[in-house]
């Protein structure tokens, strides 16, 4: 029955782990003991996974904000003479496009260097973060072909 405990996902396992182990050992292997293991590495899983979707939900709303205004700028919803000076604009968000691939790239090498082959997968932060400046990189960029057309 100890066998259950590696069901549950890691961080539970390093936290809690050990002190289950000592339990089911003082515990009789019963029908209701399984089920109730059972419940609890869904539980934990589900845990698990609320919390992991947090991270990538708030670079999703960051990603929405930042489209919706692309698509302002793209319908040309008021003429961009009447409200910015387009020049000024295309130059902020070229900038803007030259930061966010250079904090990409120095995000990309530092995780590459923590955390080996790991860091070109999506498991580390720091990758995450990377990824996400070569998303906004890829954002302004656009934005500043639009402004320059």
């Amino acid at each position: 029955m100890r066998w259950l405990v590696y069901l549950y996902p890691k961080t539970w396992k390093e936290r809690y782990g050990n002190e289950l182990t000592d339990i089911l050992k003082q515990t009789d292997t019963s029908f209701k003991t399984i089920i109730d293991l059972l419940i609890g590495i869904i539980d934990a899983w589900h845990m698990e996974l609320k919390e992991r979707n947090a991270y990538g939900y708030r670079i999703s709303q960051v990603l929405v904000v930042v489209t919706v205004i692309n698509l302002f700028i793209v319908l040309k919803l008021k003429p961009l003479g009447e409200v910015i000076e387009v020049e000024i604009a295309a130059t902020i968000a070229v900038l803007i496009a030259m930061a966010s691939l250079f904090l990409a790239a120095v995000a990309l090498v530092v995780s590459i260097f923590k955390f080996g082959r790991d860091g070109l997968t999506l498991k580390p932060k720091l990758s995450k973060v990377a990824f996400g400046l070569m998303g906004s990189y890829a954002v302004f960029m656009v934005t500043f072909l639009v402004l320059i057309n």
